[in-house]
This record gives C-alpha cells, sequence and structure tokens, in this order.
C-alpha cells in the first residue's frame, strides 16, 4: 500500500471507554457501546431507541469521543469518494473543477471567507473534543507492569518516605469510642474541614454511622477509609512532639486505613480522588512517613484523567450537587498543589492555561445564626475557603509569569512586580469578616508569603533594585516574625491550628531568600535611610510598602529573625524528626548570625548606657567607625506590624 493511501485509509486502532445506553443503564446490564446500536439493544429489538442510534446525543455529548471523531473520519471519508467520482464525471465532460481550499471546507455551500470560517470553526471543534478525552480505560483498572502491581502500590511506594509501625490487623480495635471519636470529628470541621472542604459533610456523617454500626460489617472500604483518616489527621494535628499519644494514635487509625488500600484508591473515580486526598492532607503533618508531593501530583493526574479540569459543557450539565462536588474537588486540588509547589520550588502539576472550572457555589445557611453556630457541624460555610482559593490563583499566575513564562527579562520588571502585588492587597482587603480567627492569621501569612515571591528575584525581573530588596528584607522579617507569634506550643493560646510542614518549608525558603538578600546588601538593609521607589508610568499600582519606622529597627528585627527561623526549624526537628532544613539553615547562617551580634557589641561598646538588644541605628550622622562599621546614633524603637 502506498504512503497515499495509507493516509487516506489510517488503521484506527484506540480503546473505547464508553458510558451505557440509557436502556442498559435503567436494566443495569453490561452495555457493549456498539454503534449505532449496542448488542442489548439490538436483540430487544430496541434498536431505534437505542442511544447511539438516535440524535438525542447532541455534538460534543456522544457516548464515546474516540468513536464520534472515528464517525466524523468515515463521513469525510464518504464526502472525498463522492468529490472524486464528480471530478471524474466533470473531467470526463469537459468541465472544470471547483478547487477547494481543505476538506472541511467542502461541506460548505460556497467559497471565500465564509468556507475559511467554517474550516477554522470545525478545526476548534475537533481540537476541543480532545481536550475533553478522558483516559478511564488505562487508569480505571490499572495493573503497571504485572498483575500484581496495582495503581494503589505504585502510588504508596512512591509517595512512602519510612513505613508506619506494624499494628494488629484489626478493625475495631483500631478506632476511639464514638464519644472521643466525636470530638476528634469536631476537631477535623472546626479547623481542617474549612481550608480543604473537598468532601461532603452530610456523606461523611454517613460513612460515621456506617462504620460505628455492627462493629462496622456493613461499611464500605471508602466508609473505614474516611473515618479512619479524618480521626488521623484531627488527632496528629493536636500533636506537638513525636511520639506522643496523639502522634501514635493517629499513625495506629492510619495504618488500619491501608488495609483498604487497594479498594479506595483507584483513580477512575471522584471517590479515588478524595482517597489521595485524605492521606495527602495527613502527609501535610506527617512528613517523616510521606511525601506529599508525590501524592498531590499523583491526585492531580487521577484529576485530569477524569477532566475534572474542566466544566462540562452547558447541554451536559449533571445536577448541581454532582457539578458543586467536582468543582469542590477540584479547587482544593489545585489550592494544595499550589501551597505545595511553590514551598518546594518545584514546577505545578498543571498549567492554569489549562484549566476551566468556575468556583463551587456556596451554599445557603440559614439566617439568624451565631458565627458558632453558622460553623458548627453541618453549617460549615464555603466562602472562607473560597477566599482562599482565589489567593492561591493569584499566586499561581504571578509565580508561572515570573519563574516559567520565559527567561527574557521584562522591560518594565517594577510595574508587573507592584501590579501583582497589588491585586494581593486588593485580595487581603476583601477577605470575609465573619470568618474563624484562624483565617485572619492565614489570610495574613498568605499576603506575606506571596508579596515575598513576587518580589524576590526571577528571571522576569533577575536583578532587582535597591528598593525592591528593601522591601523583600523588611516582608522577609513580617512573615518569620508573623509565623514565629503562632507557633503552636503548650503556653501559646493563639496559636495557628493545622500548621503543615509546608508551612515549615516556607519559612525555611523564606529564611534562605533573607540570608541572600542581607548577606549581599549588608550596608543597604542595615542603613537608617531607605532609597526612593523609582520613576515608573503613572498608573502603576503602589508598591507594598513597609512604614520607614520599621526599617530603622533593621540591625535588632535582621538578628530577631535569624533566631526566629531557628525556632521554628527546631520545632519541625522535634515534632517530625525533620532535622535537615534546621542544620542546613544553622549552617549557612552561622557567618552572617555571628557578624550581626558583633555588630550590635560594637553599638554596646560605644553607647555603654544602652544595653537593650533593642536599640538601632536611626541617623547617619558622623559618627565614630567600629571595626569598619559606621556607628549610628540609637534609640529604643517598639516594632509595629503594618499589617
Amino acid at each position: 500500500m502506498s504512503s497515499s493511501l495509507f493516509l487516506e485509509k489510517p488503521v484506527l486502532k484506540v480503546s473505547r471507554p464508553v458510558a451505557a445506553c440509557s436502556r442498559c443503564r435503567t436494566a443495569k446490564i453490561k452495555c457493549d457501546g456498539k454503534l449505532p446500536a449496542c448488542s442489548a439493544c439490538e436483540r430487544a429489538g430496541k434498536v431505534g431507541t437505542c442511544s447511539g442510534a438516535t440524535d438525542e446525543f447532541a455534538k460534543g455529548k456522544e457516548r464515546s469521543y474516540v468513536a464520534s471523531l472515528e464517525g466524523y473520519c468515515e463521513r469525510l471519508e464518504r464526502k472525498l469518494r463522492d468529490i472524486r467520482h464528480n471530478k471524474q464525471a466533470l473531467t470526463a465532460a469537459g468541465l472544470s473543477t471547483i478547487e477547494q481550499s481543505s476538506i472541511t471546507s467542502i461541506s460548505v455551500e460556497g467559497t471565500g471567507v465564509q468556507g475559511h470560517h467554517k474550516e477554522i470553526s470545525d478545526i476548534d471543534d475537533l481540537v476541543g473534543d480532545f481536550g475533553f478525552l478522558s483516559v478511564n480505560a488505562t487508569s480505571r483498572d490499572f495493573r503497571g507492569i504485572t498483575s500484581r502491581v496495582s495503581f494503589a502500590r505504585v502510588l504508596l511506594t512512591l509517595s512512602s518516605r519510612e513505613p508506619l509501625p506494624q499494628y494488629a490487623p484489626t478493625t475495631s480495635t483500631t478506632l476511639p469510642p464514638r464519644y472521643e471519636a466525636t470530638c476528634l470529628f469536631q476537631h477535623y470541621f472546626d479547623y481542617i474541614f474549612p481550608q480543604l472542604p473537598f468532601f461532603i459533610e452530610t456523606s461523611f456523617w454517613t460513612s460515621v454511622d456506617a462504620v460505628y454500626q455492627d462493629d462496622g460489617r456493613f461499611a464500605k472500604a471508602f466508609d473505614h477509609w474516611i473515618v479512619r483518616m479524618v480521626l488521623a489527621i484531627s488527632s496528629s494535628s493536636l500533636s506537638l512532639r513525636r511520639g506522643d499519644n496523639s502522634s501514635l494514635n493517629a499513625m495506629s487509625l492510619v495504618s488500619a486505613a491501608l488495609y483498604h488500600i487497594e479498594d479506595v484508591l483507584r483513580p477512575g473515580a471522584i471517590a479515588g480522588i478524595q482517597a489521595i486526598l485524605l492521606l495527602a492532607q495527613y502527609s501535610l503533618i506527617d512528613p517523616e512517613h510521606f511525601r506529599v508531593w508525590y501524592l498531590v501530583g499523583l491526585a492531580a493526574k487521577a484529576m485530569i484523567d477524569l477532566g475534572l479540569h474542566q466544566d462540562t459543557p452547558v447541554e451536559l450539565y449533571l445536577n448541581d450537587h454532582r457539578l458543586n462536588l467536582r468543582r469542590r474537588v477540584f479547587h482544593c486540588l489545585y489550592a494544595l498543589d499550589r501551597f505545595v509547589s511553590t514551598a518546594s520550588g518545584r514546577a505545578f502539576s498543571f498549567s492554569d492555561d489549562s484549566v476551566n472550572v468556575g468556583l463551587p457555589n456556596i451554599p445557603q445557611l440559614p439566617t439568624g445564626l451565631s458565627g458558632s453556630q453558622r460553623n458548627n457541624g453541618f453549617l460549615q460555610s464555603l466562602e472562607p475557603a473560597l477566599h482562599l482559593f482565589k489567593i492561591r490563583q493569584i499566586l499561581s499566575a504571578g509565580y508561572q509569569e515570573m519563574h516559567y513564562s520565559g527567561r527574557q527579562p521584562s522591560p518594565q520588571p517594577l510595574v508587573l512586580t507592584w501590579t501583582l502585588c497589588a491585586k494581593a492587597r486588593d485580595w487581603f482587603d476583601k477577605a470575609p469578616k465573619d470568618a474563624p480567627h484562624y483565617f485572619t492569621i492565614r489570610y495574613r501569612l498568605e499576603l506575606i508569603y506571596t508579596t515575598i515571591v513576587f518580589l524576590s528575584p526571577s528571571h522576569r525581573d533577575p536583578a532587582i533594585c535597591d528598593f525592591s530588596k528593601i522591601l523583600l528584607f523588611d516582608h522577609c522579617i513580617d512573615y518569620v516574625s508573623q509565623l514565629h507569634q503562632v507557633l503552636p506550643n503548650p503556653n501559646n493560646l493563639n496559636y495557628l491550628p493545622f500548621m503543615t510542614y509546608v508551612d515549615i518549608q516556607r519559612v525555611h525558603q523564606v529564611g534562605r531568600r533573607f540570608l541572600e538578600v542581607l548577606s549581599q546588601n549588608h550596608d543597604l538593609l542595615l542603613g537608617s535611610s531607605v532609597p526612593e521607589p523609582p520613576l515608573v508610568p503613572p498608573d502603576t499600582p503602589e508598591p507594598p510598602y513597609i512604614a520607614v519606622e520599621d526599617h530603622i529597627n533593621c540591625l535588632a528585627r535582621a538578628i530577631n529573625c535569624l533566631s526566629y527561623i531557628r525556632d521554628i526549624l527546631y520545632y519541625c526537628a522535634k515534632r517530625w524528626n525533620m532535622r535537615d532544613p534546621l542544620d542546613e539553615f544553622v549552617r549557612d547562617s552561622a557567618a552572617l548570625r555571628q557578624r550581626l551580634i558583633q555588630l550590635q557589641e560594637n553599638y554596646r561598646v560605644t553607647y555603654r548606657g544602652l544595653t537593650s538588644s533593642s536599640f538601632v541605628p536611626t541617623t547617619a550622622m558622623a559618627l565614630p567607625v567600629v571595626n569598619g562599621y559606621q556607628v549610628f546614633d540609637v534609640r529604643y524603637i517598639g516594632s509595629r506590624n503594618p499589617y
């Protein structure tokens, strides 16, 4: 066969994952998806009413996209044969033929601009169909290299860092009594669920009833999984030290949940993605045993496989409940992916350009309730989480623009940076007023961290100006100070609930930024004057200012910042046995820390009457120089948070 004939008649060997026709779905029998009518309908004499043989499914609603594309190719082949036949007839009659610009333009009556537009439209429709193709046929029944390797085992192997302690393979003894479990459930729904609401509360309580009744004999595998994982996440979030009762109970519950891993970690359904998200959520507070980045990445691949990254076409809209669940799962996974990837300095699992999903609807809650009543039990509001999703979208867009949209510097880097920072500030100003108190802390941390990401050197702004260095220096100190104030410990009543290992990774990342900018710009950052911002176009948003009086306190704030970072990283080592970030930072900051302390001691020697560690230089007066550093006038300055 010649190459031209081969191109005209390609061999189409593609697996066809199809949905059952209406009749087979109602009768709950297997449907082979045969077109134009399935075998079951043929045997029953219902060829004319089979879904595949009618016009019930409009364009884009076919039960099999692969089959629809094959059908489209067959129709084009028939048109080609008709054209060849007509051409031969016209040639035999001595008449000229009408040239066609392409295959798709043949279907258009007439030629010219209208035909060209129709061709473009047909191509767009054809390419768009590929965007909704699902590879469920390969992932839903994934068996890997051998039949004994399941998707669940591959996922667990890739994401496991250290094996969990071995516990007895029982199901009932690992569950706490119902009255104790209720407290843990309430803690989860008060502090953890509002940040990532990727399942429905009513469905969860149905699973709780199934697991706790009759020793769970009639509960499904997913019921056992979600109940034990929620208990484990809640219990582990209350742990303050590795090896305490809360962490041991959590590991016992996860170990029991893993007995159901083969039945729940299936990527061909939304429940499978929810199961992976529960394990990923637990890994946020148990990085010693699981790698959260791998879990989030695998969940993202399963999500794309199901097509959750695209809202279904209008004519295919499911019921509102189903559509809202799809959107909740997607945005929780999106927010988690951006949270983890930026903190670890990795690329996102999928780009923003591939996403087209609306925010989930906020259910209407009963009026006349107090804030505590509206956020209790079944009445959790989605509004705080939706607002958190929005800052992750702003962070994602800026992160991709600054680091992955090209390596050419921006012609106006300050305009780009300040515009992104202004979006983050506007987001913070529009935060919900009735959100739980810990969301106020979380929102503030998100704002400062996002601003730090935008101010940092990047491909779009590789050599930041002196004014940006001042802003970056001050924002790094603010972020570390804010997180240090809410660090969980027995004496801190204002701690941040559900502080995760990724929060610690952010501190380590910000700490490295702080060391770099301070080491390379020591004299600039420890001086008392703030350089004027560079000239920018008139319509450029205002920069993310830090009050000048705060910048005056630069030396003491810098020393305190180094101490705060070490405290936070020590908390990480104590709670999760993750000492590498602490050891690395102590090693890299030792020289700079000693330099700052020596400079502070020089101030004490010069001004013996002032012994507080909070005194700082304020003016660049011509005063003595000690050990190569100019000694400035000093005074007591109290720190003030501009946020």
